[in-house]
């Protein structure tokens, strides 16, 4: 059936392959579905052969020992092949020593916790398909995990899936390994450090950031072997395809409690026994939180209103045109609003893509005020000789609701 595969590869389709061979078409489909076996390569021998264990306890011994050296070395003791084959040797047994040196890297209680995030792809989330993440964090000596599932990645809420896991394993660990990721490492040119946000972050809570080794993610295998668990464990068992993140992470905290009194592999004793061993040597967590909200800028437009997300919500008309600041909670729909460092009022979100205008109750007599100011300097600088009569015209009208409701829109209140 050789033939069916080269037919394949000019273009044949499996009913023309079978009417060419004289099969049918479920015999042409199975042998096409099936991957190519692999040859049997015969057992060489190698004229590195003789010399392999004294290169590879060498290596062991020091893995940086040079390839040059050795080359040399075993020349003089009758080696005669080539520097390729040596290389290509010495090159797997790094990879194998260096895999071996971290197969079971254990930390003292307190001491190191393992941070990542889990991609699930785009899900039905929260009424529209979003891409889901979990943020993860694993205690190095108990093994006891964290869970958060969010709809970003960014930097802020980054720093609250932080301050959400201390709460959950009641205290904050000395160091905090991390990989490459953007919101938390940038490149200075000569090296690696954490970003502004997370450095501050981490001098308010007492740990120290690490950076674990590029392309060696069994650095953080704990944290890695979890994430396994997670996605095979948890998320394949769930029986819903839509989810609210409130459900999600219901649902993952009662399958922590859940997992926590099984024996971890390899020890004699489950995350939970061990966590109560970690526990008194976390740090206590900073009383005053830390705030890991973004400041954002925004313009008082000429509705007197600020928008977010498609929705309108109103600000007192003594900061038209001018820039003040939106704080959005992380996890809830909450927010406050600031002007020049001054705490303007608290908000509460409207679904995104509502486009509602919320004007609030206190800033509903200052706009008509405003407006009716504004209303009658542009009468007056347009018709000057008026001036009386225009006056009369503006206070009939602002006494008209149905005029008034033209500029001032109807709203929350």
């Amino acid at each position: 059936m050789l033939d069916a595969r080269v037919l394949q590869g000019q273009g044949y389709t499996q009913k023309e392959i079978a009417e060419i061979l004289g099969v049918t078409d479920r015999t042409v489909r199975n042998y096409l579905s099936e991957f190519p076996r692999k040859r049997k390569s015969p057992n060489r021998s190698s004229k590195l052969d003789p010399f392999k264990a004294d290169i590879r306890s060498r290596i062991e011994a020091k893995p940086n020992a040079n390839g040059e050296v050795i080359f040399e070395s075993i020349k003089k003791m009758g080696y005669t092949g080539k520097r390729s084959v040596l290389k290509e040797f010495i090159t797997r047994v790094r990879r194998e020593t260096g895999r071996s040196a971290v197969i079971r890297y254990e930390t003292e209680p307190g001491f190191q916790a393992q941070v990542d995030w889990v991609e699930f792809g785009k899900q039905w989330v929260d009424g529209s398909y979003r891409k889901l993440y979990a943020f993860t964090m694993v205690l190095g000596y108990s093994r006891y995990p964290f869970v958060r599932f969010t709809t970003n990645m960014t930097s802020a809420t980054l720093l609250a899936c932080h301050q959400e896991a201390f709460r959950f394993f009641g205290g904050v660990p000395a160091e905090i390994l991390y990989d490459n990721m953007k919101t938390a490492w940038i490149y200075d040119g000569e090296a690696w450090k954490p970003n502004k946000r997370l450095a501050s972050f981490a001098i308010h809570y007492g740990f120290t950031p690490r950076r674990c080794r590029v392309r060696r993610p069994e650095t953080k295998g704990k944290v890695e072997r979890f994430n396994q668990y997670l996605e095979g464990n948890f998320f394949e068992s769930l029986e819903k395809t839509s989810f609210t993140l409130n459900e999600l992470n219901e649902s993952v905290r009662s399958w922590i409690d859940r997992i926590k009194d099984n024996k971890i592999s390899g020890l004699t004793t489950s995350r939970a026994e061990r966590h109560a061993e970690e526990k008194p040597y976390l740090k206590p967590i900073t009383e005053a939180p830390f705030d890991v909200r973004d400041a954002i800028p925004l313009i008082v437009n000429r509705e007197f209103c600020i928008t977010w997300k498609t929705n309108k919500y109103s600000v007192d008309p003594r900061y038209l045109g001018r820039e003040v600041t939106l704080r959005p909670d992380v996890f809830s729909t909450k927010a406050e609003l600031y002007a020049d460092g001054t705490l303007l009022r608290s908000i509460s979100f409207e679904a995104e893509g509502a486009m509602m205008r919320i004007i609030y109750p206190e800033d509903r007599e200052a706009i008509r005020k405003r407006w009716e100011k504004d209303r009658e300097r542009q009468r007056v600088f347009r018709f000057p000789k008026r001036r009386i009569a225009q006056k009369k015209i503006i206070d009939v009208e602002i006494r008209s609701p149905a005029i008034y409701d033209q500029f001032i829109p109807g709203g929350v209140s």
